[in-house]
């Protein structure tokens, strides 16, 4: 599993989420997306507002994580998905790979 730290923001109009609800996938790359669950003291999202959050990528094992490592950045902007609506923004650092859990 890898980590990340950051900031989001749902920027979809009218919408606005539960943190139960929530298991979206993040653009690192034009067709290159991970499914991440975001962890925060928040129990609610609401669009337009910006949260600090940590973010758990479940699926980056050893192996994607060596393929990912040399495009990650200090600081990348991503988008946040659900299939192919863009929901928000990300703003993510400190990755790394801390192994399965």
């Amino acid at each position: 599993m890898s980590k990340a730290k950051g900031k989001i923001v749902f920027t979809l109009d009218g919408k606005n989420y539960t943190a139960d609800q929530l298991r979206p996938a993040f653009m690192f790359a034009e067709g290159l997306l991970f499914t991440g669950g975001i962890k925060s003291d928040d129990d609610m999202y609401y669009q337009g507002k910006t949260y600090d959050v940590d973010i758990e990528f479940f699926t980056v094992e050893d192996e994607a994580f060596k393929m990912l490592k040399p495009i990650l950045k200090d600081y990348m902007d991503l988008a946040i998905c659900s299939g192919s609506r863009i929901l928000g923004k990300a703003k993510l650092h400190d990755f790394e790979y801390v192994g399965a859990q």
